[in-house]
């Protein structure tokens, strides 16, 4: 029996090298876990403020991902609490880009500030910056994950339309459905963000579809669906049936995998 119970204390004991992710949208938890994993890091993730002032102390993370907007006990506060008992590294995650939340985050005792979307290499990045600011921060060998091909250059010149297709401009709403394929989402932000074309305004889970809706501002008027479509990983895009709007947002279906 005492060796059953000494088993049990090693199982929950806590892990080296553990990121512990806090964000009510599953769906950012799985792009965030995803990330740390591929870096070699172990992830616990939970959903809210309260979950993660409960869990803690008992899984001993050696940083902690926490989104400001949550519901119940927003980030902010969460940060404010764990600052109470413990200097585990902190980088807050939000959506919004304001220079007053990152400052308020700072004051509250974050380390570090990442403004969603963000790309692969800069999460891993931060996070590996805050862990060799701290003695005793542990970052673990990466797992040998094969590179995928790269994908073909973009062409930087918005292509002239033809006769019959449409040109968009101003900002588009794109609803963009992933099949599960997180890793064909990530790569499909990544080209969006650095495309000079776009600006990317936001970005929302929207877990009814299994996929995201982004919304982008067209730097100036082109054929969108063509351009989108020569992006790798996208394989259909096509205007919503039935949906009304009262604004000038145009949207887009995008089909990835």
């Amino acid at each position: 029996m005492a060796q059953a119970n000494s088993n049990e204390a090693e199982e929950k004991g806590p892990q080296k090298g553990l990121v512990l992710v806090v964000d009510d949208d599953s769906r950012t938890q799985r792009l965030e876990k995803f990330v740390l994993e591929e870096e070699g890091f172990p992830v616990e993730t939970v959903g809210s403020g309260e979950e993660a002032l409960a869990i803690i102390k008992t899984i001993s993370p050696v940083l902690i991902l926490l989104d400001v907007n949550m519901p119940g006990i927003d980030g902010f506060t969460t940060c404010q609490r764990i600052r109470e008992f413990s200097q585990v590294p902190i980088i807050m995650v939000t959506g919004e880009n304001r220079d007053e939340d990152k400052v308020r985050g700072l004051e509250l005792g974050a380390d570090d500030y990442v403004t969603k979307p963000f790309a692969i290499a800069e999460l891993a990045a931060r996070v590996k910056a805050v862990l060799r600011r701290y003695d005793g921060g542990v970052i673990p060998e990466p797992l040998v994950v094969p590179e995928p091909p790269p994908a073909p250059p973009i062409d930087l010149d918005v292509p002239a339309p033809s006769v019959d297709e449409e040109v968009y401009e101003g900002t588009v709403k794109l609803m963009i459905k992933s099949a599960g394929y997180i890793r064909a989402m990530i790569r499909f932000v990544d080209e969006l963000r650095n495309n000079q074309h776009f600006h990317l305004l936001r970005l929302t889970a929207d877990q009814r579809r299994e996929g995201m809706d982004i919304w982008l501002r067209l730097r100036e008027p082109m054929p969108l669906r063509t351009i989108l479509l020569e992006i790798e990983g996208v394989s259909e895009v096509a205007a919503p049936n039935g949906i009304d709007t009262d604004s000038n947002e145009r949207q887009l279906k995008v089909s990835l995998g």
